[in-house]
C-alpha cells in the first residue's frame, strides 16, 4: 500500500507543474530525473515561483529519492526519501555566462529506512525527517533540456538531465 502511495504522489508531483507550466500566466517548470554516486536515483518536478515572491530567479522542486543496497545474500537495505525545497539561481547574480546557472536550495525530506533479512523474516522501517541541503550547476545541452550536477544531502553528487516546459 505504501508503495501506491508514493507512487500516487511522485505522479503527482510530476503532473502538477506540468500543467500549470503549459498555460499561459502560469509558472513555468521542468521534470527531472537523477543519479547519485551512492547509487541514489531520483526524480524531481520543479517549478518558478518568481511570480509569487518580490525576489527573481526563487524556484519550488519537489522529490523522491530512493537508494537501494544488498547487504548480504538475501539481506537489503532500502532508502527513501521524498521532499521539497526552495531553489535560487544565482546566475543573475554570479555574471558567469548566461548558460551556466549556478543555484543552491534548501528544504525538507522525509527519509523512511526499511531492512528485509532472511532467517527470522522482519522487517524493520524507521522514519525520519531531516534538512535538505543542495548547490549545484546546471548547463542547456539542448532546448528544453538541461544538464544538472549538484551536490546535496541525500544523493552527495549527483548529476542529472532536465526538461523545461
Amino acid at each position: 500500500m505504501k508503495k501506491i502511495i508514493v507512487a500516487a504522489l511522485s505522479v503527482t508531483f510530476m503532473a502538477v507543474p506540468a500543467v500549470a507550466g503549459s498555460e499561459p500566466g502560469y509558472p513555468s517548470g521542468s521534470v527531472g530525473i537523477n543519479y547519485g554516486i551512492d547509487h541514489v536515483l531520483g526524480i524531481q518536478a520543479e517549478f518558478d515561483i518568481s511570480s509569487l515572491t518580490d525576489i527573481k530567479s526563487w524556484s519550488g522542486q519537489v522529490f523522491l529519492k530512493n537508494y537501494s543496497q544488498e547487504t548480504s545474500p538475501g539481506a537489503s537495505w532500502d532508502t527513501t526519501g521524498i521532499g521539497a525545497s526552495a531553489i535560487y539561481d544565482f546566475n543573475s547574480v554570479a555574471r558567469l555566462d548566461k548558460n551556466i546557472h549556478p543555484y543552491a536550495g534548501i528544504g525538507l525530506v522525509s527519509i523512511s529506512n526499511k531492512w528485509n533479512g532472511t532467517g527470522l523474516s522482519r522487517t524493520y522501517t524507521g522514519d525520519s525527517d531531516w534538512a535538505y541541503l543542495v548547490a549545484g550547476i546546471r548547463y542547456p545541452l539542448a532546448p528544453r533540456v538541461d544538464g544538472d550536477l549538484n551536490y546535496n544531502t541525500f544523493g552527495d553528487l549527483t548529476f542529472g538531465v532536465n526538461y523545461s516546459f
